[in-house]
């Protein structure tokens, strides 16, 4: 027990380039955002009216556009302020944000608003409808308005039934309550069209009215988002204008790259990670353009998105694609079947103590890396008798990604 407390010890005394590493976590919310004001003065005038005549309607906006270019930390922003707003107004109001890749339906949904919300229901046995009408009445008793915000609505939309989508955005023509204390914002990946295609027509109407689109970053919109999180991150000094340049420069939309903040971010605290190993051993105590060009060399820009999408997965579902990794580098396969992947994902979990999930929750997991574009599946394999579930993976190579999800299983467990 001493060992592991001097471990501890050594490792929190243990000099490093980073002051605060949380700064450059995909989930960090800033105090301000960067080159997002025309997004923000548009949220504001399209939810104005939960201000001016809270309840007197149910307002409705989408944000849209592809990964990494502000949308969630947007949406977190504006709903900071504007209750902050609220407050100073005598008006009731909350903001409630939910990921639909943890919630995946409408139960799902208002079980984590009312947690988030410190709110009572008793929800076993409730039908969808049952819950969603025991939260309206109790928003109601307690006179309170929310914004909630469904963040990968697109995923939401994929998987959730038909009754469950029509509930959400219809949902004040199910019931005709005389206040609206429910508004809504959604925030989708991809085009609006993309979303379009997935609603009825006048719900489609209706929220492209309030669209409010988010473009790629480019390269000197990175370079100040970038800067800031410098300053908070690293100790003065540790990353010069040459790597916040150069990390820019091959990221901005302008420049060639998809202009993606996260991806930027994250090639920055790669970065920042080789620093601190060189630091321990002795050599470089700076961040440099060498350390980003091992990243981007080494690390696969195609990891990068493996792992910003793997924050939005539970842990069984990690173990999933553990599993399905692992059987791959054990048989030196590009396909394997479903049978090999339900082994090893049960050997993973009696390793590490878990309870593993049922066959039908196995090949629903499965399904849902395959949508995310984590995963490869084909129906059947040339040289294969009959019809099954062949599983592959494309992203990047295999004892890199396997590595990378160790420690992140670890994280999950731990938290």
């Amino acid at each position: 027990m001493n060992e592991l407390r001097e471990l501890i010890e050594s490792e929190i005394r243990r000099p490093s380039v980073f002051t605060d590493e949380s700064a450059l976590y995909p989930e960090y919310i800033p105090p301000t955002i960067r080159h997002r004001d025309k997004q923000l003065k548009q949220l504001v005038r399209i939810f104005k009216p939960v201000i001016l005549e809270p309840g007197s309607t149910c307002i409705k906006a989408l944000l849209a556009g592809p990964v990494g270019t502000g949308k969630t930390v947007t949406a977190f922003v504006f709903g900071r302020e504007i209750v902050g707003v609220a407050e100073r107004r005598g008006i009731n109001l909350r903001y409630v944000h939910v990921n639909c890749s943890r919630s995946r339906n409408l139960v799902g949904i208002i079980r984590e608003a009312k947690e988030i919300l410190r709110l009572h229901i008793p929800d076993r046995g409730l039908s969808s409808n049952e819950l969603l009408s025991a939260f309206l009445k109790l928003l109601s008793r307690e006179n309170l308005h929310v914004i909630l915000t469904l963040d990968e609505f697109d995923y939401f939309l994929n998987v959730a039934p038909p009754e469950d989508r029509y509930s959400i955005l219809r949902l004040y023509d199910i019931f005709q309550d005389n206040v609206r204390r429910v508004n809504m914002l959604f925030v989708a990946r991809g085009s609006p069209a993309g979303v379009w295609s997935r609603v009825d027509t006048m719900t489609g109407s209706y929220l492209m009215k309030n669209l409010i689109p988010f473009e790629p970053y480019k390269t000197v919109e990175l370079h100040t988002i970038l800067k800031d999180r410098v300053e908070k991150a690293f100790h003065q000094g540790v990353v010069g204008d040459e790597v916040v340049d150069y990390i820019s420069k091959i990221s901005g939309y302008d420049t060639g790259g998809d202009g993606n903040a996260r991806k930027a971010l994250a090639i920055l605290h790669a970065a920042g990670k080789l620093a601190d190993k060189d630091l321990l051993d002795g050599k470089a105590s700076r961040v440099t353009i060498d350390h980003v060009r091992q990243v981007v060399s080494h690390e696969y820009p195609a990891l990068v998105d493996l792992l910003d999408m793997i924050n939005y997965l539970g842990l069984h579902e990690i173990l999933v694609l553990r599993a399905i990794i692992q059987a791959l580098k054990e048989t030196g396969l590009d396909y394997i079947p479903m049978s090999v992947v339900e082994s090893t994902y049960r050997r993973i979990c009696n390793e590490i103590g878990e309870e593993p999930r049922k066959h039908t929750q196995l090949y629903i997991y499965v399904m849902d890396l395959k949508k995310r574009g984590l995963v490869l599946t084909k129906s059947s394999l040339k040289g294969r008798r009959g019809r099954s579930t062949y599983v592959g993976f494309g992203m990047a190579p295999l004892d890199v990604v396997l590595q990378k999800l160790e420690t992140v299983i670890n994280q999950v467990r731990i938290s």
